[in-house]
């Protein structure tokens, strides 16, 4: 028998490092520019150039992959108070690629490229705040920058900054901005937030208690492959809880959570 948890999800998943590439916006209307011309570009001060050339040889296009060429195309880039190019710098220390992992100088990086303006830098700085990697670690100060990535646009970071806030983690517990801050990451296409966001609203925690729409939700996470959406959406088509009773729903539902790997939905 498949028996409901108060809570069913796991709410603390760790948002991943934003490792997307950034491209000089001058350029994307041109399409997809030569190496030649890109090292053109950067040869002549254009530190977009610089970046976008770093991109070819950091992923292997147009070109022989090459990582550490890739440093030194986005060094130039960050030289030149090019902000993108200081993350994507900082994505290289963070991760070993084409230079030794170095969590300190990722971190500076992403700092210096949050200072100007780039977003995905702030996501990946908050990151390594949260968890004291190559800075002290401070959740408040992660928190801070989780909200300025959020109000960019970075879905991620708004999943990150809601489970602070749902847990109390770095800054006061408060399940009504959790639940703001998980439907913008529902909304921004993370899936975990739609299930995270679905048991709030099963439960009435920080919203008001409505069955319906914590199926529509689990329903969202479910379709995109969640499996904690799967395992409590069947539980409703099993009892009847927001949607009406429809056992052989409830039945495929719970070997689809199975299948996803969700090991209470196998028994």
């Amino acid at each position: 028998m498949h028996m409901k948890n108060t809570w069913l999800t796991e709410f603390l998943a760790t948002g991943a490092l934003a490792a997307s590439m950034a491209a000089d916006p001058a350029m994307a209307a041109s399409q997809v520019n030569s190496v030649a011309e890109l090292k053109d570009f950067c040869d002549r001060g254009n530190y977009g150039g610089c970046v976008n050339l770093g991109i070819l040889y950091d992923t292997g296009q147009q070109v022989a992959q090459d990582p550490a060429k890739a440093a030194t195309l986005y060094q130039k880039a960050c030289k030149g108070k090019f902000a993108p190019g200081c993350h994507n710098l900082g994505v290289l220390y963070d991760s070993g690629r084409g230079v030794a992992v170095d969590k300190t100088m990722a971190a500076s990086l992403y700092e210096k490229a949050c200072d100007g303006g780039y977003v995905n830098a702030c996501a990946n700085l908050a990151i390594l705040q949260a968890g004291g990697q190559g800075v002290p670690q401070d959740k408040a100060k992660a928190a801070a920058l989780y909200e300025k990535a959020c109000d960019g646009k970075i879905a991620t970071s708004c999943f990150n900054l809601g489970s602070l806030y749902m847990t109390g983690d770095g800054v006061a517990k408060d399940m009504a901005k959790a639940g703001a801050f998980y439907a913008k990451a529902c909304d921004g296409g993370v899936m975990t937030a739609c299930a995270n966001l679905g048991v709030f609203y099963d439960n009435g925690s920080g919203v008001p208690q409505d069955k319906a729409k914590a199926a529509e939700l689990y329903g969202k996470a479910c379709d995109s492959g969640n499996k904690e959406g799967c395992f409590n959406l069947a539980i409703f088509y099993d009892n009847g809880k927001g949607v009406p009773v429809d056992k052989a729903k409830a039945k495929g539902l719970y070997q689809k959570a199975c299948q996803l790997g969700y090991q209470p939905a196998c028994k």
